[in-house]
């Protein structure tokens, strides 16, 4: 195997994951906001008080997941996983 396509390969495999990472961010921190809505609804079940709103904090959430920046990682991260599996692809078919 063509030395230089490894590296090219192995790259393209470092920069799908990389993005994939930032995408996971971005859905553990909407996780973290949809529990925490959570814990904020049980608390109002369990003693309602004035004020208590989990609707905000879910609100939050979908408004990280609907953002244009979600939406291009994901975008991104589809894009980049496709770029390896192409340069996987190229080599394995070049190889036979």
């Amino acid at each position: 195997m063509n030395p230089m396509t490894m590296r090219k390969r192995a790259l393209a495999i470092r920069d799908a994951h990389s993005t994939l990472l930032d995408l996971k961010r971005l859905v553990d921190d909407a996780t973290v906001t949809a529990h925490a809505a959570e814990l904020e609804a049980v608390s109002l079940a369990i003693s309602p008080r004035p004020g208590g709103d989990a609707l905000t904090t879910l609100r939050v959430a979908i408004e990280r997941l609907q953002s244009p920046n979600f939406e291009a990682t994901l975008s991104q991260a589809r894009e980049k996983l496709e770029t390896a599996v192409a340069w996987h692809y190229k080599e394995t078919t070049n190889g036979q």
